[in-house]
């Protein structure tokens, strides 16, 4: 009814033309009315209207018969759209995406082996500096320890030998005399001559433990004093046979030294000026 209703609705504004209006009543063989009030009445307006459904109707199955006919080449030359393919593209998508998440979680789990690598390498670095820091710390506190015991032992050292000469050179003591009871200028007392090198006397003659402020070369001066030769022949006096040789050769050892010593620092000296 809407159909008929809007067809009639065209056809009659189409009949309303005078031009369309005379060649439809030439066509039909029928008489134009005079006037348009009369074009809308009466049996030949019906009669428009049915003419113009079937134009419309035949309109409609060409446009039907065009459309299959399009519809049928596409298909002949494969041109319509596969919904098989559409499947198949979101198929292939979904399988691109599986492989691009595997990819990704692949990467993932390589980062987080390299990372676990890479903080594993910086602990046991951090272990060994802080290993070595406290190796270094701990050499440190026994070297200051050792310093202290070595300066310690130094000063009583000197303490001894300087007790030793005093009482050798004391009128109270004329007691026999040995290699051991001679006070040496060693830090350690020798055992035996081969002990008493020029490495040790130096050592224990320019001591930081004791003369503290006097120069090197008077230090030199006042051990001379003691043991060249000359000056300590009335002490050699005193010692036993048995070990008067050993005791020669360790004074000749240290007069020797203490030379040396005194000629360097004296080379030294004329250098800085």
């Amino acid at each position: 009814m809407e159909r008929s209703s809007t067809i009639f609705a065209v056809s009659s504004h189409f009949y309303d033309d005078p031009h369309n209006r005379g060649h439809y009543h030439r066509a039909a063989g029928t008489p134009a009315p005079s006037h348009r009030g009369e074009a809308r009445k009466g049996p030949a307006a019906k009669t428009y209207t049915w003419l113009v459904e079937q134009e419309l109707t035949e309109i409609a199955k060409e446009i039907s018969e065009t459309r299959q006919w399009a519809y049928e080449q596409q298909a002949y030359f494969g041109l319509l759209p596969k919904h098989g393919a559409r499947r198949t593209h979101t198929a292939e998508k979904r399988q691109r995406d599986a492989e691009l998440w595997s990819e990704q979680n692949q990467l993932q789990d390589e980062f987080d082996k390299m990372e676990a690598r890479w903080r594993e390498k910086i602990g046991r670095e951090d272990r060994r500096r802080r290993q070595a820091q406290q190796w270094a710390e701990e050499q440190k506190t026994r070297a200051e320890k050792q310093k202290q015991v070595e300066r310690r032992s130094q000063e009583e050292a000197w303490k001894a030998y300087e007790r030793r000469w005093t009482a050798i050179a004391g009128d109270h003591d004329r007691s026999p005399l040995r290699f051991k009871s001679i006070p040496w200028p060693t830090t350690v007392p020798p055992r035996n001559v081969g002990d008493i090198t020029p490495v040790a006397i130096a050592k224990f003659i320019f001591s930081s433990a004791h003369s503290e402020g006097m120069p090197r070369k008077e230090r030199i001066r006042s051990a001379l004093r003691r043991w060249h030769p000359d000056r300590f022949g009335r002490v050699l006096g005193r010692v036993g046979e048995k070990d008067k040789e050993a005791v020669e050769r360790g004074v000749g050892i240290v007069a020797r030294c203490l030379n040396d010593l005194l000629d360097s620092t004296a080379y030294s000296d004329d250098l800085l000026g």
